[in-house]
């Protein structure tokens, strides 16, 4: 389970960003119990935060809350108003879980990173992103893993 501490660590944070967090992560807590009792998650704990949540040392990359002033990630990126978190996946297989079961997330009112561009984490996030797609594309740039099953290619307009 994700907790809000581990959440936001030692980061300043309004009160609204807490509430936001709170509704978020109990979402997404609730997803990885199904996906655990489906034999799929078993709460990996990334070796460089000591939680569940992906990200590097020191907090740079940081998968979970990210202060305004971040460099990580989109300027306009939902972690800064904590409505989205990084849970570390290193086999993949809760991003292939996630992909078999979109009407999980859409049950849950979560949305994810297309797993291309997430290697080792899966992406949620709880408010829509503009194209409103459950698995959405998350940039222009290039993807940073292969497909999983039952992906297919990346549209052309992002091949470069």
């Amino acid at each position: 389970m994700i907790t809000l501490a581990q959440y936001f660590g030692s980061k300043e944070h309004p009160v609204e960003h807490e509430v936001n967090a709170t509704r978020m992560l109990s979402t997404v807590n609730e997803l990885l119990r199904k996906a655990f009792d489906c034999g799929v998650y078993a709460d990996w704990i990334d070796p460089d935060t000591g939680c569940q949540i992906s990200g590097a040392k020191g907090g740079s990359g940081d998968g979970g809350y990210r202060l305004s002033s971040s460099k990580t990630g989109m300027p306009g990126s939902n972690h800064k108003t904590a409505h989205a978190v990084d849970v570390y996946d290193p086999n993949r297989q809760l991003a292939q879980w996630c992909l078999d079961n979109k009407q999980a997330l859409h049950e849950a009112g979560l949305y994810c990173e297309d797993y291309r561009w997430t290697p080792v984490w899966v992406h949620f996030q709880d408010v829509p992103p503009k194209s409103g797609k459950i698995v959405y594309i998350p940039s222009a740039s290039p993807p940073l893993a292969v497909a999983l099953a039952g992906q297919g290619d990346v549209p052309v307009r992002l091949v470069t």
